[in-house]
C-alpha cells in the first residue's frame, strides 16, 4: 500500500515537473515586426519554447501591403531560420492563422519573413514592413 501511494506522488510529481503540454489558451504571444527588401528576407526573430504544445504565426500587417510575403518558422542557422514549415501570405489574409504545427522539442526556434518570388513568380516591387504574432508553449 505504501508502495503504491510513494509511486502515484511519483507520478504526479513527474507529471506537474516535466513540462507536458501546454494549453493552447496558456501560450505566449512574442509579436516582431520588421522589413523585407525586394528578393531578399527579413531578420531572423528567434524565441524559446520552454514547454511541448502547439504553436501559430499570423501575419499580423503588410505595409504598402497589396503583394504577398513568405512565412517561415523553424530553428536559428546563422543569418536564417531553417524552415519547419513555410507558406505565402497575402494582404487580404492577413489576422488569419499563416501557420500552425506542434512542438514536440523544447529549445529555441525562430520566425523568418522573406520576398516569395520563387513561389510567387514575381518580386516585391517595394520593401514591406510586417508585424507577426508567434504563438507558442
Amino acid at each position: 500500500m505504501i508502495a503504491r501511494s510513494v509511486a502515484a506522488l511519483v507520478v504526479a510529481a513527474c507529471a506537474a515537473s516535466c513540462g507536458g503540454p501546454t494549453d493552447p489558451s496558456q501560450n505566449k504571444v512574442d509579436s516582431f515586426t520588421g522589413s523585407v527588401q525586394p528578393l531578399n528576407v527579413g531578420p531572423v526573430h528567434t524565441f524559446n519554447v520552454p514547454n511541448l504544445g502547439e504553436i501559430t504565426v499570423t501575419v499580423a500587417t503588410i505595409s504598402p501591403g497589396n503583394t504577398f510575403l513568405g512565412v517561415a518558422y523553424g530553428q536559428p542557422n546563422g543569418n536564417l531560420c531553417s524552415a519547419i514549415q513555410q507558406n505565402v501570405v497575402s494582404s487580404s489574409n492577413l489576422g488569419r492563422t499563416a501557420l500552425s504545427g506542434s512542438i514536440i522539442l523544447k529549445g529555441n526556434y525562430c520566425v523568418q519573413l522573406y520576398d516569395p518570388v520563387n513561389l510567387t513568380g514575381s518580386a516585391l516591387a517595394v520593401a514591406q514592413n510586417y508585424s507577426v504574432n508567434v504563438s507558442h508553449p
